[in-house]
């Protein structure tokens, strides 16, 4: 925790530093905070032990197992879930061995892994930001509520949602085949990214507020039948068993806070909209986000696809706290501070048990591995 703690720290320092230079708000000073940031998220997550997170130690091992394996095994491993429906995501196999062959080093693997998605998710707050403090809360936000996810933990679906936040660029041009071309590179990794797809066509339509509103009415409905709906699409699927129902996995705390966002984005719309027309695309994407958020208390692994469209708050929370500008600045910085305080609170009421140390330490494996 304590880790994290200092990088949220240095998160807001370096805003602060840079938000005092001249022209505090220009387009320079937030790309240099966003490169910065960014560099330091890199380190944060390449240089963690394979102890780390719940995930890293299985795909330490993975990673070695592929290393040994010839490339004529790669390849069957490719051909035998394309021909035969086996296995699962063969892309991520291919790039494993790629890297093992290159580097060897499971550390360089975890700094590939890193550069990639933080690169993405750099151009991410950099293409859909204008001003610097929209930059330092969108990384907050990140730190808050992703990190223990896209930094630390997972390895396939944290490549794919780095595929599916390069083709949003391509989404909001309305530049359909390296769109798709983005995605389907990206399904081979981690199939779930293809729920993505959706929302190039969703975007077409015109008023999202009026949608997004039907949805959120229609939340407490989906939740009687999200039972019937998420184990029917798992049958359909049955690729990702170990995601199945968990009592302990109930994400009450963060269904909560995606419905207020939500609420609170279509309260501001009209203000919204005139800071950032593209913001009518964040708006499909929570909708989107918000019909799967109703599955969770079924089948805990659909946050895995919520995280696809959740991640879109770190550009719509900040936009809702610039709506409040137009009424007054005093306010606006009051609606900053009780935000970033209250993201404070939220990570050090979820993350006190959190252990976080540098690969060249001593710690010791999760309870799950002993």
């Amino acid at each position: 925790m304590i880790v994290n703690l200092i990088v949220i720290a240095l998160i807001l320092l370096i805003g602060f530093h840079y938000s005092r230079k001249r022209n505090k708000d220009s387009d320079f000073n937030r790309k240099r905070y966003i490169k910065t940031i960014c560099f330091i998220l890199i380190l944060q997550s390449g240089l963690r032990n394979v102890a780390v997170g719940t995930d890293t130690y299985n795909y330490f091992l993975s990673f070695e197992e592929t290393k040994t394996m010839s490339w004529d095994r790669v390849w069957q491993v490719v051909i035998d879930y394309y021909k035969y429906n086996l296995g699962k995501d063969p892309g991520f196999t291919v790039l494993e061995k790629v890297v093992s062959s290159v580097f060897g080093e499971y550390q360089l693997f975890l700094f590939g892994i890193a550069i990639l998605f933080f690169s993405a998710l750099g151009r991410f707050v950099y293409k859909n930001t204008h001003q610097l403090s929209e930059a330092m809360v969108a990384f907050v936000i990140y730190s808050v509520l992703f990190y223990s996810f896209f930094s630390i933990t997972g390895h396939r679906q944290t490549i794919a949602t780095a595929g599916t936040l390069f083709a949003f660029e391509f989404l909001k041009k309305r530049k359909l085949f390296y769109f798709l071309l983005i995605i389907l590179i990206a399904s081979t990794i981690h199939k779930t990214c293809l729920v993505f797809i959706p929302l190039y066509f969703i975007s077409y339509l015109k008023k999202p507020n009026y949608y997004f509103w039907i949805v959120i009415a229609l939340f407490p409905v989906l939740l009687l039948i999200s039972n019937s709906i998420a184990l029917y699409i798992f049958s359909l699927t049955n690729s990702y068993e170990e995601y199945q129902h968990m009592e302990e996995l109930r994400p009450i705390t963060f269904v909560c806070l995606m419905l207020l966002v939500s609420i609170m984005a279509l309260v501001r719309y009209k203000k919204i909209i005139k800071l950032n027309h593209e913001s009518i695309f964040y708006y499909f994407a929570l909708m989107i986000g918000i019909v799967f958020l109703s599955l969770v208390f079924a089948i805990h692994g659909y946050m895995r696809i919520v995280q696809y469209f959740s991640i879109f708050i770190m550009l719509i929370i900040p936009l809702i706290l610039r709506s409040f500008g137009s009424s007054s600045k005093k306010i606006e910085r009051l609606a900053y501070f009780c935000t970033i305080c209250i993201l404070l609170f939220f990570f050090l009421k979820s993350n006190m048990d959190m252990q976080y140390k540098f690969f060249w330490e001593e710690m010791r494996l999760q309870e799950v591995y002993l």
